[in-house]
């Protein structure tokens, strides 16, 4: 039990020897450097600042022990609030958006904001740079950055639409003015079957301030029709003296369009004409072509594509 007592009492006088030494090592003065946060306000008036700034300066202090450990401790100083329009800057040659700061020229008013017990000795980097824009406003279209497959029997009934399908965007004008447009979040909807709905999220920039943040994605389907009507071949180039009758007199178009574009086509819908430069080159079959259709029409296709002719002096 002697050897015990001996080995508590040597320890607590161990634990009190190094407490004691501690408190004396808090009780002088250290230099060191520490990272201090910063914010930074009062921009020039009508300017964004367009690049990247340190979020912390290096500070350079003198400070107790005491005052050293409780900024470790804690570590949640007040940021130090830089006032950019408060100080007189410099203008990169060459570039009228760039300035710099001279660090030590902010020192006074750095200082002020530390603590009483942190005295300042250097701070860094040694300057600072700042890059400027002017604010400017720009309408741009949105385009849906969305893939799908549609049903064998399916087709889009117009065009796909969004709601708003332009979105008013402010920001720095060295960067908006190269924007032409923005676009949706990438999303795969697989295989269509019936209509669409639904939010999709714009794709956001840091540096750009949207007046919306999404668009309402609507995309309308329709069952396909098969279609085929005959349509008159029609004579380009003949000369007013002479006659020419094609045979057959009319092709068979054919192709699918959605229901509600059926009732719109007509004849008039198409043109289809043989040239009579080929009656000159003495073929017995000249080609037609198909010089007008409508854009909804798929798959389209039309039947005889040459003919035969007969050709008279009126």
């Amino acid at each position: 039990m002697q050897w015990k007592r001996k080995i508590l009492l040597f320890s607590f006088f161990l634990v009190l020897s190094v407490f004691i030494w501690i408190l004396n090592a808090l009780s002088k003065n250290y230099t060191t450097e520490i990272k201090y946060p910063i914010t930074y306000t009062n921009f020039p008036e009508k300017k964004v600042q367009v690049n990247d700034l340190p979020e912390s300066l290096g500070l350079k202090v003198n400070a107790h022990g005491y005052a050293l450990l409780r900024y470790k401790v804690m570590n949640r100083p007040v940021p130090i609030n830089f006032r950019v329009s408060s100080f007189t800057m410099n203008r990169f040659p060459g570039d009228s958006s760039k300035f710099f700061l001279l660090s030590r020229y902010a020192r006074e008013q750095i200082a002020r904001q530390l603590p009483v017990e942190l005295e300042l000795i250097e701070l860094s980097p040694d300057s600072l740079i700042f890059q400027f824009a002017s604010e400017v406003e720009k309408l741009l279209p949105v385009i849906p950055a969305i893939k799908y497959k549609l049903g064998k029997q399916f087709t889009i009934v117009g065009n796909i639409q969004l709601s708003p399908d332009s979105v008013l965007v402010k920001g720095p004008d060295i960067f908006l003015d190269t924007l032409t447009h923005l676009t949706t979040e990438e999303k795969d909807l697989g295989l269509l079957e019936k209509s669409y709905s639904e939010t999709l999220e714009i794709v956001r920039h840091h540096r750009f301030r949207f007046e919306h943040d999404e668009v309402e994605c609507t995309i309308n389907l329709e069952k396909l029709t098969e279609l085929q009507m005959y349509v008159p071949i029609q004579i380009e180039g003949l000369p007013d003296s002479m006659r020419m009758q094609t045979f057959p007199p009319r092709i068979r178009v054919s192709g699918i369009l959605g229901l509600s574009n059926y009732d719109r086509v007509s004849p008039e819908s198409f043109w289809a004409e043989v040239n009579y430069a080929e009656v000159l080159e003495n073929k017995k079959k000249i080609q037609v072509d198909l010089k007008k259709y409508p854009d909804y029409l798929e798959n389209l296709d039309f039947y005889p594509q040459t003919v035969e002719y007969l050709l008279s002096v009126k």
